[in-house]
């Protein structure tokens, strides 16, 4: 994604949203020859459920999901100040600020099923999400991937029917999350291409591809 990018991403741009029953390892988040797609897709050759909603050629009636309204929340870390004994030379308390542990990072989104699906999905063999958006930029760029590690789902609600007769369910994950660090540059051989990861905590990352 070049500099000043100003194209919105859209809900057509959603290449992939996926879980998975194998997470990240630690390898993988700091690896610079892999991108995040690329060991997810190593590690969950089969995902436990993909929601950018591809049709069954063979049964046009099976249940197939897709989803909408994602969002994510947290990523943040609580500082305290704690009064220490004395003061400076300016005549103010002495003070020392520390922070607390990483927050955790919230998700969530709704599926949407063609015919009422099951729930067991979701559950605490469920280790991994994935998304990737695309906007078109070029054919290198405009590209990014959402890494969410070592989930946990905090919610998996009841299968309601929209007006459009669809099967809707909300769900909800959380993660590490944390105050970002050093960016990491990954130059992958297959297929070529470099991005610049940037880990949002233990078990958050994102990823932008520059070329």
């Amino acid at each position: 994604m070049t500099l000043g990018n100003y194209k919105a991403f859209r809900a057509s741009h959603i290449d992939a949203i996926q879980f998975g029953s194998t997470a990240w390892t630690e390898a993988n988040m700091i690896a610079v020859d892999t991108a995040l797609d690329t060991s997810f897709a190593t590690n969950n050759a089969t995902p436990l459920l993909d929601l950018t909603g591809f049709a069954d050629a063979l049964s046009p009636t099976k249940s197939y999901a897709f989803a909408k309204d994602f969002s994510t929340s947290g990523n943040e870390r609580t500082s305290d100040k704690e009064d220490l004994l004395g003061a400076d030379s300016q005549g103010s308390q002495n003070s020392e600020q520390y922070s607390g542990a990483n927050s955790l990072t919230v998700t969530e989104f709704t599926c949407v099923y063609r015919n009422p699906m099951p729930t067991s999905i979701f559950n605490d063999t469920t280790k991994a999400c994935f998304i990737s958006m695309d906007n078109s930029e070029s054919s290198a760029t405009g590209v990014v991937n959402l890494a969410f590690n070592n989930i946990i789902m905090l919610q998996v609600g009841a299968l309601t029917r929209n007006s459009d007769g669809l099967m809707e369910q909300k769900v909800k994950f959380s993660c590490r999350g944390g105050l970002a660090g050093t960016a990491i540059a990954v130059t992958q051989a297959t297929p070529a291409e470099t991005w610049q990861r940037y880990r949002v905590g233990p078990d958050y990352a994102e990823e932008i591809r520059l070329t």
